[in-house]
């Protein structure tokens, strides 16, 4: 019971006060994968603590299932019989249905834009593959068009689109846009952004969920340039997102030049400060975790004073 009560705190904790402790990892000196690690790791411990919590309340003994619907039970009875209910299983069934309800609105909603997003994908791939032209020894689809244009599609078989207006670009710049869109499929961005959305949409009044697909697309962004620097330099990467247009891009794809260009810009330019690496990677989470850490332990000990003030332990 304790621990239950523990992990719906900690997760209503992180969601309700996420959004404002978390905008201290957003910084440069932070790395931006970094950054974008703790703010999903966030929403995932949200939604693994809360349905945790809520199943450990329905399961003290038996299957969640039989356990959940016994104790619906004993309440209907107790109440049509003209009793009182057992006011633990009503106290249970109150923290435990909303979550479970949750969940299931939340896997509909997972659901019904995975299969949206992959049937646009499947149609806009299937074009292309009529309108491009694919190099031997490149998974890059190319189309015929001047201005300078590069997405990226996700998927199980992930697709690289770029214009000749970019092969016409110079070799460094048009090294750092691929680069850049390699990094968001080895990355995964694509299903980062889709968990983002498909959470907020499927609890809009969680202020974490609502917070973070405006996040999670620029850090997926600052994280693909980063990696693009690392491997061409910061300099190809500000010229290139300088060159590329973001005009005329499909919906569900990421490109290089819609999300936060100046601010991307102002990042490419920044000096990295000392957390960096490991040390980045250690400070970040830290900063996500003490606060839901501090919560479960404000609840395990305020439970632990009421079982000794009570004669229980």
């Amino acid at each position: 019971m304790t621990l239950a009560i523990g992990l719906l705190a900690g997760a209503v904790f992180i969601a309700l006060s996420g959004p404002l402790y978390l905008r201290a990892v957003v910084s440069p000196r932070v790395r931006p994968g970094v950054a974008l690690t703790v703010w999903v790791a966030s929403a995932a411990v949200v939604v693994a603590g809360a349905v945790a919590g809520a199943v450990l309340l329905v399961l003290p003994h038996r299957g969640a299932a039989d356990h959940l619907i016994g104790m619906a039970w004993s309440c209907a009875n107790a109440v049509h019989a003209g009793g009182e209910p057992v006011w633990e299983h009503v106290l249970r069934l109150g923290a435990a249905l909303p979550v479970f309800a949750a969940a299931v609105r939340t896997l509909f909603v997972a659901y019904r834009l995975t299969r949206r997003e992959a049937g646009r994908r499947r149609r806009h791939l299937r074009l292309l593959r009529v309108l491009s032209t694919t190099e031997p020894d490149s998974a890059v689809m190319w189309l015929e068009q001047a201005a300078p244009v590069a997405y990226s599609l996700g998927g199980r078989r992930g697709a690289i689109v770029a214009t000749t207006g970019v092969s016409r670009l110079g070799a460094a710049e048009r090294d750092a846009i691929l680069a850049h869109e390699r990094a968001h499929l080895s990355g995964n961005h694509h299903r980062l952004v889709l968990m983002a959305d498909v959470l907020a949409r499927a609890l809009p009044f969680v202020p974490l969920f609502r917070a973070a697909p405006p996040v999670v697309r620029v850090l997926v962004e600052l994280a693909a340039d980063a990696a693009a620097a690392t491997r061409c330099g910061p300099g190809p990467v500000r010229a290139a997102l300088r060159a590329v247009s973001g005009t005329g891009v499909p919906a569900g794809s990421l490109a290089m030049s819609r999300e936060a260009v100046e601010l991307r810009l102002r990042w490419l330019g920044a000096e990295r400060g000392s957390l960096r690496g490991r040390t980045g990677y250690l400070a970040a989470v830290f900063a996500a975790a003490a606060p839901a850490m501090a919560a479960v332990g404000v609840v395990a000990g305020l439970v632990l004073l009421y079982c000794l003030s009570d004669g229980r332990l």
